[in-house]
């Protein structure tokens, strides 16, 4: 079932707080075009701290209904508890990160009941799916879009956002493949990082979206030309070891196989551990933290 929220004749904009479970209030906006035309859904906050995504997701909520043609609707905070929180990846009430519980579960814990909500609720009757996200807290990147591999309308929506890099992606647990699971097609947006938002940052998303919109029909064709993304998969190199990270690498660098991406220095000790590249390619996204404990990731390289 679509969202409940009101619908009352002539009203071209909504904003108010929809509720996927009682407690849990959300945020959200519905504009209302002045001409028939598809339904697009924009998520942002599904990590609480992701700010440059919250901020152009805020933005959004302000087109201007004689501008728009269908119907978008606009989440801006999904993980509200970890935004007032200001906590990284995770929601506080599970400790789980939602973006890997796609397609979520209605009986679970709080993230995958949210995750699910999103799914049976927020994107049912949808045209299309856009979950903007940045570098969290720890985090710095290259813009990018990450689309579900072999889905080509997803792959066309990724490609129209403007973003210089478009990520092929199998992996799962993600907002996007749920979507697309559903035959909507879905994109991630990436722009920013570390905790921090910029007009340049909020712009790219806040560009993406719209240029988007205009590949579905929703909006008039975005103005000037633009270079054509590196379409690519991205490796992602992880901690052997736990201890401090000094990272050699930042994004945009182009790296060869077998060379130093940063050291692991143990935390009593001399002792060091120095990670190699597994590719070569450019760094989209590397990890600022000092701390990092085995398994978590370290960069990421488009291949």
């Amino acid at each position: 079932m679509p969202l409940d929220v009101p619908a009352s004749a002539g009203q071209d904009r909504w904003s108010g707080y929809v509720e996927p479970e009682p407690g849990l209030a959300l945020p959200c906006t519905i504009i209302r075009g002045r001409r028939p035309g598809p339904k697009l859904l924009v998520t942002a906050g599904v990590h609480g701290a992701e700010y440059s995504s919250i901020e152009a997701a805020r933005r959004l909520t302000a087109l201007d209904p004689d501008r728009l043609a269908g119907e978008l609707t606009i989440l801006p905070v999904v993980n509200i508890k970890a935004f007032w929180s200001h906590q990284p990846y995770v929601n506080p009430l599970d400790g789980k990160n939602i973006n890997r519980v796609f397609p979520g579960d209605a009986n679970g814990t709080a993230s995958d009941r949210l995750a699910a909500w999103l799914v049976q609720t927020a994107m049912a009757g949808m045209d299309g799916y856009v979950d903007l996200h940045c570098g969290d807290i720890i985090e710095a990147l290259l813009p990018f879009a990450i689309f579900r591999d072999g889905d080509a309308r997803s792959g066309e929506l990724a490609s129209a956002s403007g973003l210089p890099y478009v990520v092929r992606s199998s992996a799962g647990g993600h907002s996007y493949g749920a979507a697309t699971a559903m035959g909507i097609p879905g994109v991630l947006l990436e722009s920013g990082g570390n905790g921090l938002w910029s007009e340049d940052s909020v712009g790219l998303l806040e560009t993406g979206v719209a240029r988007i919109m205009a590949k579905l029909g929703m909006l008039s064709d975005m103005s000037g030309t633009r270079p054509a993304p590196r379409v690519c998969q991205m490796a992602v190199t992880k901690a052997p070891v736990s201890g401090y990270w000094h990272p050699a690498v930042t994004p945009g660098a182009n790296v060869e196989r077998g060379a130093a991406v940063g050291i692991i220095h143990d935390l009593v000790g001399p002792g060091k551990r120095t990670i190699l590249a597994e590719h070569s390619g450019p760094i989209l996204y590397h990890v600022t933290s000092l701390a990092i404990t085995e398994g978590e990731p370290l960069v990421g390289i488009a291949i």
